[in-house]
């Protein structure tokens, strides 16, 4: 089937440079040259997917080494940033983060809906969260872009096949970029853009290729790093954990070196133990090859191994306050404030503000003056055309706590992402180093969304403070949302099961269990929580309204299964994608077609 207008999945341009060897042995790559404004470059094709650990340097031969790849490595620390809306080398900031997360995949997940239908500045129009623009699906894809535009060059670098730990770290952040944009889209030119080929075509890879190529190289990361622990000398080390801590910054111990490279180790087998959750459906076998491998060899297992954005580290803070409460660009989704609700979760008054007036459009009197409740929009709601304006009742629903929400980190991986992990693991029988029960619970302990170490000790101490009487609930607290606008119809929360483990349950409601409360803890990482609810069904969410409202591939009652390829009229993708992004896509480039490890069949 041809299609039209699909995106623009561009090649990474770079800027060219001449390479020559600083040392005495070989090091292969392929180069070749491209013309761009008329100027000849020389761009390198690098064995990327080779990591050479066991390779020794002298001391001299680093310090060369370590010059020549300074400015390509400064480059690639923004590309580590983009993961979370950085830009121009920049910690994560407003615009850049919207774009990635807050025009679609946040309101998939129903973590958060925008409130309005008009962008004045941009141009982009979205009657409602089920709507498509051309100019607003794409974002998602752009943060991909700006990531590996900066990352790949140090990749493909001569130099970097001498550091293998700052390669092998490199390729680590790629491979993680890639997997959280397939998750969106779908195929990509993964191998292409990953080894620096410069001109059409270029070939869509399938999820499949690309989930083992990444497994592939975690596993060579990770000998990586433990070969550097075992051998290394002390001077290569103090060298490497300075070096590595300055261009990453996104873990509690980078803020000045790393103590040693345990940690990302722990990082990249936490990656593939996601990765294995996501595949569990389509290819179980490998799956728990998968998920054992990486415990075997070291997950993520306390908040100080956490990855991710910190404010005490990287001197940013976080940009939704900005988006949610300044811009007026997004507010509490309906389907969150429905999870928190079920158990009255500390968070529901930690992390929102109540609302602002919500004028009823049936019943005058019916209207939500200021300041009575948090109050979330159901996704997929025909929201108000006004941003920011009175005039518009959609405006009016619940904010984010600025003193709460203003220093929360920004996670690549929580460690209560992974108990979660590894209570579905043991769940399904796999050697998870522990019992369901153990992880669960760990995980909800572990689930504070505030910054560990920062100021708020009263906010922090109202969620730990509650832990151990949430962890005994046996039943949701029953719940129907009315809708303060009087636009949409009341709806009764599907969310049923308690908090509390009981090792009697079913594996569906211990799996169920274990998705609610994974869900709630992950705010506002909604592509993991979006992976979820498309593999598992779970937490049981409201419907999402006015599917309709799409690409005209759903119909009411399902769930969006990914983003379309972004909106481009650049001939050479557009046959590209004809030739072999749908036949890597396996279905039409539509909301509806499901991605390779989203199966349609029973969780057991």
């Amino acid at each position: 089937m041809k299609i039209k207008n699909i995106g623009k999945i561009l090649a990474i341009s770079v800027v060219g440079f001449t390479l020559h060897s600083c040392l005495d042995f070989d090091v292969t790559g392929a180069e070749f040259t491209s013309t761009t404004k008329n100027e000849k470059k020389v761009v390198r094709q690098g064995k990327v997917d080779s990591i050479n650990y066991r390779v020794n340097i002298t001391e001299e031969q680093y310090n060369k080494l370590y010059s020549k790849i300074e400015t390509n490595l400064k480059t690639a620390y923004g590309g580590v940033y983009a993961l979370r809306g950085g830009k121009n080398g920049t910690a994560p900031v407003v615009h850049a983060y919207q774009y990635l997360t807050a025009l679609h995949q946040d309101s998939y997940a129903q973590y958060g809906v925008i409130p309005h239908v008009n962008y004045p500045y941009s141009g982009i129009n979205l009657v409602s969260s089920s709507a498509l623009d051309p100019k607003s699906f794409g974002g998602a894809y752009g943060q991909y872009q700006m990531a590996t535009k900066a990352i790949v060059p140090l990749l493909n670098m001569e130099e970097i096949d001498s550091l293998p730990e700052v390669k092998a770290t490199y390729l680590l952040f790629y491979n993680y970029a890639c997997i959280e944009s397939v998750d969106n889209y779908g195929p990509m030119p993964y191998q292409d853009i990953k080894t620096n080929k410069q001109d059409h075509p270029f070939t869509y890879d399938n999820l499949e290729v690309i989930y083992n190529t990444v497994e592939a190289n975690i596993d060579s990361i990770v000998k990586c790093y433990e070969y550097y622990e075992a051998n290394r000398p002390a001077w290569y080390k103090a060298k490497l954990c300075k070096v590595l801590a300055a261009n990453t910054k996104c873990c509690y111990l980078a803020q000045t070196d790393y103590p040693n490279l345990d940690v990302l180790k722990r990082f990249a087998n936490s990656l593939k133990l996601r990765m294995a959750m996501h595949i569990v459906k389509v290819s179980p076998e490998t799956a728990k090859k998968w998920a054992e491998e990486a415990v075997a060899s070291g997950v993520i297992e306390d908040i100080d191994q956490e990855f991710a954005f910190i404010t005490s580290v990287t001197g940013g803070g976080n940009p939704m306050v900005e988006l949610w409460n300044s811009w007026s660009d997004m507010r509490l989704g309906a389907g969150y404030e429905q999870a928190l609700r079920a158990y009255n979760h500390p968070f529901l008054d930690m992390l929102f503000e109540k609302n602002d007036r919500i004028a009823n459009s049936k019943n005058a009197k019916l209207t939500v003056e200021a300041n009575t409740k948090v109050c979330g929009i159901l996704a997929g709601a025909h929201v108000g055309q006004e941003q920011g304006s009175t005039s518009n009742p959609y405006n009016g629903f619940s904010k984010l706590n600025s003193k709460a929400m203003g220093n929360a980190p920004l996670y690549l991986m929580k460690l209560s992402e992974v108990c979660f992990l590894r209570a579905e693991g043991a769940v399904r029988g796999w050697n998870m180093k522990g019992s369901a029960k153990e992880f669960y619970e760990k995980g909800i302990r572990a689930a504070n969304v505030l910054d560990r170490r920062m100021p708020h000790r009263k906010l922090r101490n109202k969620y730990e403070n509650a832990v151990e009487n949430y962890l005994a609930i046996e039943n949701a607290i029953p719940f129907t949302y009315v809708d303060p606008t009087g636009n949409d119809a009341d709806r009764e929360s599907q969310i049923k099961v308690g908090v509390k483990w009981n090792e009697g349950d079913s594996q569906e409601i211990k799996l169920e269990k274990i998705i609610t409360q994974k869900y709630i803890a992950g705010f506002p990482n909604s592509l993991e929580a979006w992976v979820d609810l498309r593999r598992t069904g779970y937490p049981r969410l409201f419907n999402m309204l006015n599917l309709s409202d799409g690409d005209g591939s759903l119909k009411e009652g399902d769930m969006v299964r990914r983003i379309p390829f972004p909106g481009s009229t650049d001939d050479a993708t557009l046959k590209e994608i004809n030739e072999t992004g749908l036949k890597a896509l396996n279905g039409p480039d539509k909301q509806a077609t499901r991605l390779w490890w989203d199966v349609n069949k029973p969780n057991f």
